[in-house]
């Protein structure tokens, strides 16, 4: 017997001596863990998790986030001494070799925390068969792994690679799973639960054999209890702990977003810090759903949500009816953002924005929504009507057809056309023969994420920036347009009149939001893009399968939804600041020119310092020695219509300021340091804009009450509307107990 174990014992050194010099250990071997995808939002919250490359649910978590409880636990349950050994627990081994040979069976083992993470990093991804130079194998290894990684390098692996029954696999998921929460919430009695599944991780779950579980977890507290790492309170709270009764499924929130991400960044990596927003991403769905009562059961909405300031996307749903339940239809799981719709009227703001900066186009240049110069087929307005002769600013907020026709013709197919594929639009890979003037009226392809990318470009200002999904992924700038040019555009697009009487009211009087909506030839898409200085949101609604519906109209099915999402996630959002380069001067109330002598009638309006080609008004000339309107080839005798509406809207009621009341004086409370007072005015043809001694402080519809802080002391306040007319007040403001600059008396 002694020659026997002292032949075992020469066997065994033999073999650790060789194996010591030709086995070699990898450090990353260990600490590379294939787990499962993980996605977090902005604010680090888990709210996505799919299966492992090995089918298995294993979220990699630092050591520092497993809280306080289960490291402690599986040290002293698992390996007492793993602070002092250096791989391999020599009084263990010993004890169980002892054992084992005294009994002719196996007893207990020797294996360590860092043995078992050799064994689960190395050996089962090996697929090595367990005996014994398998087990010597890993003990060498251990000795090794113990040279190169620190003790909470190797105890974090280990709690990463512990197996928890079935197909979980780490502390982070079976916590998720078991608890419904992450590792570093978990209690001293759910520590020991856990822990004690690592001695037979399907013989003791507690979903399968409660009863096995609990003792074995009250083994474990008492262990604890023994050892000092419980006091009796915390131990006898442990015993009173319930088992966890049923599993919880593990985070699968923001289904499209989460395909979007992974099919940009393929799953090579197990933790992806994403810009999405977990809040704004649930009151994207909950605005969505709602608004889903308003359309039948093939009808469904898609939205985007994105930072202007660094272009993160940070809501998404591609379909509004997505459902994991097995009876939802198939297409309900279509991600319609990213499926190539036709845009409707949604690209023109980019025709118009292209003409401005040539400066061939401000914002009251007159266009002719006529069929004229287009042999008598021109492109029809949705109300199958035509208006004459229209401003820029007009035709762009009603979304005439024939004016942008002309816009796109004015500016260059060819140079619109590279403005939305630089904006994003991606899907516009034909030729500008191929497309025609049907580019600017929905005659071609683009899908929601393009849109949002390509707005996004406009409420940035004209800079462009590629949507980011990633943190990490770098905010790259590019300017594709003016500051001033997108101002206009934006200034154009404040308008309400598409909006139901309800969605107006949810404005409010401060809050201002550009808004411009498309509707696909047939009644099969609907759009809105809606943008403050903040968020940039566009909605898609309609059928996933492209059947028409008469209800899919941009104005009503879309605007709305994109609206009261905006107002959800910006409603502080305060408007643009007037950029340097524009100028507020007089034009011709016809022409929208530069005025000459022979021009009737003025009114003010922007252009852009050093762009805009000011050539003087050409329709006013003289005839007889009279002043008569010299009416453009294209404009027909619609034109004529129109110089009779001007005529009328000149003979009608003169503009005047009904607020503030003229000669009257402001007391301002002495603690009121904005001072603003209500400006209002009555029979205005159009939007007003307002001026504050001459300085231009902002515009308002015709209707509306315009808000603005005036200082102490005597203001001239006037206003002036689309068709030149102009009116005048003058005002005293001053704070009682405060003196003015404009009198020698203290006023009370």
């Amino acid at each position: 017997m002694k020659k026997f174990f002292l032949g075992f014992i020469i066997l065994i050194v033999n073999l650790f001596v060789f194996f010591w010099f030709t086995i070699d250990i990898n450090p990353d071997k260990v600490t590379t863990i294939y787990g499962s995808p993980a996605l977090y939002d902005i604010n680090g919250k888990l709210f996505h998790v799919r299966l492992s490359p090995d089918s298995e649910w294993q979220i990699q978590i630092p050591l520092s986030e497993m809280g306080k409880w289960l490291p402690l636990v599986a040290v002293n349950a698992e390996d007492g001494r793993f602070y002092s050994h250096f791989g391999i627990d020599v009084i263990a081994l010993m004890r169980a070799f002892t054992q084992d040979i005294t009994r002719g069976r196996v007893v207990s083992g020797a294996s360590t925390i860092t043995s078992q993470v050799i064994r689960m990093a190395v050996s089962e991804r090996e697929r090595r068969k367990r005996k014994i130079s398998t087990k010597i194998r890993e003990f060498i290894m251990a000795l090794k792994i113990e040279r190169e990684l620190s003790k909470e390098q190797i105890l974090e692996c280990y709690l990463n690679l512990a197996p928890f029954g079935g197909n979980i696999r780490g502390v982070q998921a079976a916590s998720l799973i078991y608890f419904g929460k992450s590792a570093s919430q978990i209690s001293p009695g759910e520590a020991c639960l856990l822990i004690g599944m690592l001695k037979g991780p399907t013989l003791y779950r507690p979903d399968l054999r409660p009863s096995a579980a609990r003792k074995r977890r009250n083994d474990i507290i008492a262990l604890m209890e023994r050892k000092k790492v419980f006091t009796h309170d915390e131990a006898r709270r442990a015993y009173l702990e319930d088992l966890p009764t049923r599993k919880f499924e593990l985070p699968s929130r923001a289904w499209h977003y989460s395909e979007l991400m992974f099919s940009q960044n393929p799953q090579h990596e197990q933790k992806y810090d994403t810009t999405l927003n977990l809040e704004v991403q649930t009151k994207l769905e909950a605005i969505l759903r709602q608004s889903l009562n308003d359309f039948p059961n093939n009808i469904t909405l898609a939205a985007g949500i994105v930072d202007n300031k660094t272009a993160a996307l940070v809501a998404w749903t591609g379909n509004a009816r997505f459902s994991y339940r097995s009876d939802s239809s198939s297409s309900s799981w279509v991600d319609c953002g990213r499926a190539p719709r036709s845009p409707g009227s949604t690209l023109k703001p980019f025709a118009y924005l292209c003409a401005i900066e040539q400066g061939i186009l401000t914002p009251s240049t007159l266009l002719a929504d006529t069929s004229a110069a287009f042999s008598g087929r021109a492109p029809r307005n949705f109300d199958l009507q035509y208006r004459g002769a229209v401003t820029a600013r007009s035709a762009l907020s009603e979304s005439l057809n024939a004016p942008a026709v002309r816009v796109l013709r004015f500016a260059g197919n060819d140079n619109v056309l590279s403005l939305m594929r630089e904006s994003g639009l991606r899907h516009l890979n034909q030729s500008t023969q191929y497309y025609g003037d049907s580019l600017i009226l929905g005659g071609c392809d683009v899908t929601l994420l393009e849109e949002l990318e390509a707005y996004t470009m406009i409420a940035s200002l004209g800079i462009h920036r590629p949507l980011r999904l990633l943190q990490e992924s770098p905010v790259i700038d590019g300017r594709l347009a003016s500051s001033a040019g997108c101002w206009l555009i934006s200034d154009i697009l404040i308008h309400r009149g598409e909006l139901s009487l309800l969605a107006r009211n949810t404005l409010g009087a401060d809050w201002h939001v550009a808004l411009k909506t498309g509707t696909s030839y047939g009644l099969r898409d609907a759009w809105a893009a809606a943008w403050t200085p903040d968020y940039t949101v566009v909605v898609w609604a309609g059928n996933p399968e492209g059947e028409s519906w008469p209800g899919l109209v941009g104005a009503r099915a879309a605007a709305p939804v994109a609206v009261k999402i905006l107002r959800s996630v910006s409603a502080k959002s305060k408007w643009y600041d007037k950029p340097e380069g524009l100028t507020l001067t007089k034009v011709c109330a016809l022409s929208g020119k530069p005025p000459t002598a022979l021009c009737p009638s003025l009114k003010y309006e922007w252009s852009i310092d050093g762009v805009t080609k000011t050539f003087p008004c050409n329709m006013h000339v003289l005839k007889s020695g009279h002043s008569v309107v010299n009416m453009p080839a294209g404009f027909g005798e619609s034109l004529k219509n129109n110089n009779e509406r001007i005529d009328i809207n000149r003979k009608s009621a003169n503009l005047s300021i009904i607020s503030p009341i003229p000669g009257a004086s402001y007391f301002a409370a002495p603690l009121d340091t904005e001072r603003k007072i209500p400006m209002k005015a009555e029979n205005s043809h159009g939007r007003l804009s307002w001026f504050l001694d001459g300085v231009y402080i902002g515009s308002s519809d015709g209707k509306s009450t315009f808000f603005h802080s005036v200082p102490d002391g005597e203001h001239v306040i006037s206003a002036a509307d689309e068709a030149g007319r102009t009116a005048r007040v003058s005002v005293k403001v001053f704070t009682p107990g405060r003196r003015n600059e404009s009198q020698s008396e203290l006023l009370f």
